[in-house]
């Protein structure tokens, strides 16, 4: 009994024990869970880091001469870690009014008395992540840091700036198709298709994360540091582009047509100098015109039956491989036939037709009839030749121009494929029952004056980094000759008839008050319903090339769907090509004749635009230009003189509008947009002209226009 009570009383100590245990550490679970928690989460704050990618900046794309057509501005985002222990608080307390006066006069949005409020709160509560402003510019970021206190640094004054870059297009609605959006759904254009060279590397650092969930650096260093994108200069000439883009505009509004697009190529290197894509966003009216935008990228995405652009390949193809000689004589009558019931018709049928024709002349006045009757007789018996034939032109294949999006072109590569009918022959003849994008056409005609040579169209000349070369694109070429060089000469002396003012083409008298000559071909083609058949709307084109005897640029214009009751390609699209040739011609200097006597007996220094002061003086120290420097700001004033070029200090006053003036359009948009101004640009060159006075000061959201001679 004794050794069973003296068990019972140990058993009894053990699980008392065991109890006064289990409390004790329920209970310290309770004492951490509240009296200490602030104690043990900031602990684990210090240990829970990870490393994480930083995005680096993304490159910019140019435009061949220069300009900015898409760039990345930087903005902020001011945090404060009350808890940095590095911080001096008597210096927070003698510096807290001076430091709130600053931080309202620079940012606008708040008091000194709130900013102060939120800095004494931040610290009472202990938070690591106060926020102080969000989308702070450059301009008032770098005035932040100087401010007491905060000019300490960020382990002294607990003060971070999280960098974030917007991209921006400086030219807005010009190219901007082209160049594209930079978007994770559905990116477009030359954002898209060279993301890989504009992203560059991404950088990892290791960061803690802090209350509210957010990620801070543990120290200013990199485990890898990230690499900012390389830029990417295009083919695109601004100025052109502009001088397209008004030309169409102005037509497309003139004939309230649904869309139109131009485009612009070097001959000899397939380089696109202009592409212009404008679509009505919104019916006109009485009192206000239609408005149209770059809203798709019509030019190598909207395949359409070309209509009489397509006879050139047709012929081509019946004087290439289908024995068809130029002065071969055919009889369109009266202007009308019918193919197995379907009939076909001229434009003069009502007036008598045209009768007997050469095959040049079928060309020179686009006779349908001509077309289908030349092409008929050529492959009536084998029409797989004349397939085959279309094919060895590149027309069944997208040019490969590296912009996403390009469609394939619609046309049959055998007989009965599809809807393969009696009146396909006849009616591919004349651009009807095949598609191809307008870029697709132009590169055939583009290839005609390049003497048969076919070229890749190229959107990107080189890419470039830190203003060093990366890799420069030479043009491609796809094929070496479409067809033969006698064949050629007839397609060249054809284009040029259907523009000779003499003549009877349909582009007659059109180019008599140029200084160039033009060979090219009109095209007017009735636009498909979508419940089948066709609609009374028509799409008008003119497709060629100038100076006839030596192209150097190729066009395409085409408008659809015009609702003024015109609608030739006459009528409506060599306007717009003119328009576009006369400024090319006015502008280009290789067109004219130059002097350097005169330059030669007055050498004079170079003269500059006001802007960064860094970048001018590197320009002045690489070329070996005399240079007077006055100041050490960032930004300067330029006065150059016969032998010397002098610098002067140029004031940029924080909350208010910069004096752009004498500026490029890279540095005034980057003192525009940091200062917080949304930008719209007219023209190229240097600022001769701002919206806004300098000086006024920034008060909400403002607009600011500059015009550039």
């Amino acid at each position: 009994m004794k050794n069973q009570r003296e068990f019972n009383l140990r058993t009894w100590l053990s699980f008392a024990l065991f109890v006064a245990l289990g409390l004790s550490i329920f209970g310290r679970l309770l004492w951490i869970q509240s009296a200490e928690h602030v104690k043990w989460k900031e602990a684990g704050e210090r240990f829970e880091s990870s490393i994480q990618s930083i995005s680096p900046a993304r490159g910019q794309i140019y435009s061949v001469n220069g300009s900015v057509l898409a760039t990345s501005i930087p903005v902020f985002e001011i945090r404060w870690d009350s808890k940095s222990e590095a911080i001096n608080w008597d210096a927070f307390d003698q510096h807290l009014d001076a430091m709130c006066t600053g931080l309202s006069e620079i940012l606008g949005e708040k008091t000194p008395a709130e900013y102060k409020q939120i800095l004494r709160e931040g610290r009472n509560l202990g938070k690591r992540n106060t926020l102080i402003a969000r989308r702070v510019t450059y301009l008032e970021q770098k005035a932040i840091t100087d401010l007491p206190f905060i000019e300490a640094g960020r382990y002294k004054s607990g003060f971070t700036f999280d960098r974030m870059d917007e991209r921006i297009k400086p030219f807005g609605e010009l190219a901007s198709r082209t160049i594209g959006i930079d978007r994770e759904v559905r990116p477009v254009g030359i954002e898209v298709a060279w993301d890989k060279e504009l992203t560059g590397i991404t950088g990892k650092q290791l960061q803690r994360r802090v209350a509210g969930g957010q990620w801070m650096p543990v120290t200013e260093d990199f485990i890898i540091e990230p690499v900012p994108g390389s830029d990417v200069v295009t083919t695109i000439d601004m100025h052109l582009q502009d001088v397209a883009n008004n030309a169409l505009k102005q037509q497309l509004v003139t004939h309230n047509a649904a869309w139109g697009t131009v485009i612009l190529m070097e001959v000899a290197t397939g380089k696109i100098r202009a592409m212009v894509n404008l679509k009505r966003t919104k019916e006109g009216d009485e009192n206000e015109a239609p408005q149209y935008h770059e809203t798709f990228n019509h030019a190598i995405a909207t395949r359409s039956e070309p209509g009489s652009t397509f006879k050139l390949a047709s012929l081509l193809t019946a004087i290439e491989i289908g024995n068809i000689k130029s002065d071969d004589e055919v009889d369109t009558g009266n202007g009308a036939i019918s193919f197995y019931g379907n009939r076909m018709t001229d434009s003069n049928y009502e007036r008598g037709g045209h009768g007997m024709l050469t095959t040049e002349a079928v060309f020179e006045v686009s006779s349908n009839v001509g077309t289908a009757l030349t092409v008929k007789k050529a492959f009536e018996d084998d029409p797989q030749s004349f397939l085959d034939g279309l094919k060895n032109l590149g027309l069944n294949e997208p040019t490969g121009i590296r912009l996403p999006g390009e469609v394939k072109p619609k046309v049959y590569q055998s007989v009965g494929e599809d809807e393969w009918s009696g009146i396909s022959l006849t009616q591919m003849s004349i651009g009807y029952e095949v598609e191809l994008t307008p870029l697709q056409i132009l590169n055939f005609y583009n290839a005609i004056a390049n003497d048969g040579k076919l070229m890749r169209p190229q959107i990107v000349e080189r890419i470039e980094a830190n203003g060093q070369v990366i890799e420069d694109f030479e043009p491609e070429i796809l094929r070496e000759a479409i067809c033969s060089a006698n064949t050629i000469d007839i397609c060249q002396r054809m284009l040029k008839r259907v523009t000779d003012p003499d003549g009877q083409g349909t582009a007659k008298g059109m180019f008599s008050q140029s200084p160039y000559t033009v060979a090219g071909k009109t095209g007017t083609a009735r636009i498909v319903s979508s419940q089948g058949g066709y609609t009374k709307d028509h799409r008008a084109s003119f497709a060629g090339y100038f100076p006839a005897e030596s192209p150097r640029y190729s066009c395409i214009v085409v408008i659809s769907n015009t609702q003024s009751g015109e609608y030739y390609g006459s009528k409506i699209a060599v306007p717009v090509f003119r328009e576009v040739a006369n400024k090319v011609f006015a502008t280009d200097p290789s067109f004219h004749h130059s002097s350097t006597g005169l330059l030669a007996q007055n050498p004079k220094l170079p003269g500059s635009n006001d802007g960064a002061r860094e970048e001018l003086i590197t320009l002045y120290e690489a070329f070996n230009l005399p240079h007077a420097i006055q100041t050490t700001g960032d930004w300067v004033s330029v006065e150059t003189g016969d032998s010397l070029a002098s610098v002067f200090p140029r004031t940029v006053e924080i909350g208010a509008v910069p004096d752009v003036r004498g500026m490029g359009l890279r540095d005034a948009l980057y003192l525009l947009e940091n200062a917080g101004l949304k930008v719209n640009a007219l023209g190229i060159g240097t600022v001769r002209r701002q919206s806004i006075s300098p000086g006024s000061p920034i008060e909400g959201e403002l607009a600011i226009t500059i015009e550039l001679s």
